[in-house]
């Protein structure tokens, strides 16, 4: 029997009788819960208190500092250590660094400085947190479940994000942008007990050895020096080409994001004329459109080749980012026009990288998964930066729904890597 053909058999009724999936399950959802409530007070905030483009860009640039540098050496780090102990321990951490965000706003103590300080601690605990919970899923699941497994967690954890999104707006009118930001730090808080209650009665590998029992323990044994494991994640990167390749792709697709990604508040308040609850539709509704586009692949996605998947999601992604710059030039319906465009990037999300996340996990042993996801990250998110500061840059010069336009239209084009690779071709069927 074909892989395909037991992934297709083994759907959500099947994921959601493994209780500790479900238990680290309902600890993703509250903490993305409060992530996505914060992501809007946050840049609202920051909006507020600098009015700066460029200001904003070299913030986010600085997000990704930590994964670039030590995103690597992190990952071989938590390749030792229990992933439990580890997501428990970052969510107290980044709940602890968010309260102390909130109450420096509320006070009127918050200073620029204290947002660069803040954003590179938070970030560098993510860099802990992202490869554990990646290393989480082979151990909770078989191999046979993993397109499935990771669709599904990335619906319920997007269904998770919609729901904040969706009341960010109205908290923040309400409560104000304190209250709203240190709800997120009890977020954290609550996720960190539930996953602290999670249990492993088994594991597995996700090598190509197929389904293999593990000890007991998330804990994995002694091993080599740190630098001779962080060695080993090139050697298995540059023998898996394809993973080299991915990686190449995403980095430009993120590239060519950033300036969306920057520039969201501010083509939400000038361009659409839009409060708040504007800035929370739009990214609710490119959550939603992840949520339907996982919950297709859920059921669906085996039935194609991944490499189809891929292409049409680089390419629905970059044309309707692209698109997002029409209600520029239109004197009514701007927001619901927006909002259209907003939910099919969305839906190309998930096509282009869930089959991307399920093939790492597949030819990745589970002793090494955390420090070649957090290898594959760094190199994508590599120029991410460079990203961020140019189009802080750029919206100074160049008006907002022309950028969207050129970078939507590269993006989109980056998927002929995948048509042109024969290596994507053979190997993602």
């Amino acid at each position: 029997m074909s892989e395909g053909t037991v992934a297709r058999k083994e759907g959500i009724g099947e994921l959601i009788r493994i209780k500790p999936y479900v238990q680290f399950m309902v600890s993703k959802v509250v903490s993305r819960f409060g992530d996505s409530i914060d992501s809007i007070a946050y840049s609202w905030m920051v909006y507020i208190l600098t009015g700066s483009k460029l200001l904003m860009g070299t913030l986010l640039a600085v997000n990704f500092l930590p994964s670039i540098f030590l995103g690597l050496f992190v990952g071989a780090l938590v390749d030792r250590m229990s992933p439990k102990k580890v997501i428990v321990l970052t969510n107290i951490g980044r709940g602890l660094f968010v309260g102390i965000t909130a109450l420096l706003f509320g006070l009127g103590e918050l200073q620029v400085w204290h947002l660069f300080v803040i954003t590179i601690l938070n970030s560098l605990l993510e860099c802990f947190a992202s490869p554990a919970e990646v290393s989480t899923v082979p151990r909770l699941l078989p191999k046979s479940m993993l397109l499935s497994g990771n669709a599904m967690a990335s619906s319920v954890t997007r269904v998770a994000e919609l729901a904040g999104l969706a009341v960010a707006g109205t908290l923040i009118a309400t409560a104000g942008i304190t209250w709203t930001i240190l709800i997120d730090a009890g977020l954290f808080a609550l996720s960190a007990l539930l996953m602290s209650r999670v249990g492993y009665p088994k594991t597995y590998t996700s090598s190509n050895n197929g389904n293999s029992p593990l000890n007991s323990s998330d804990s994995p044994p002694a091993r080599k020096s740190i630098f001779s494991e962080m060695t080993e994640a090139f050697h298995f990167m540059r023998k898996h080409v394809l993973l080299l390749i991915v990686s190449i792709l995403f980095a430009f697709v993120n590239f060519c994001l950033m300036p969306f990604n920057v520039l969201r508040t501010p083509y939400v308040i000038e361009t659409l004329h839009a409060g708040a609850g504007g800035l929370s539709l739009l990214s609710g509704l490119i959550v939603a459109g992840m949520v339907l586009s996982g919950l297709w692949l859920s059921h669906r996605g085996s039935n194609y080749r991944k490499s189809v998947l891929v292409i049409v999601g680089i390419v629905m992604l970059g044309l309707s980012y692209a698109m997002t710059a029409l209600p520029a030039y239109m004197t009514s319906y701007q927001l619901p026009v927006a909002a259209v465009f907003c939910l099919m990037m969305g839906m190309g999300i998930p096509l282009a990288t869930t089959p991307l996340a399920s093939y790492l996990m597949e030819v990745t042993p589970s002793e090494m998964l955390g420090r070649v996801y957090a290898l594959q990250s760094m190199l994508v998110v590599s120029v991410a930066p460079l990203g961020s500061l140019v189009s802080g840059a750029l919206a100074d010069w160049v008006a907002l729904p022309i950028l969207f336009i050129v970078f939507g239209v590269l993006l989109a084009m980056s998927a002929a890597l995948v048509l042109l690779s024969k290596t994507f071709r053979t190997v993602l069927l």
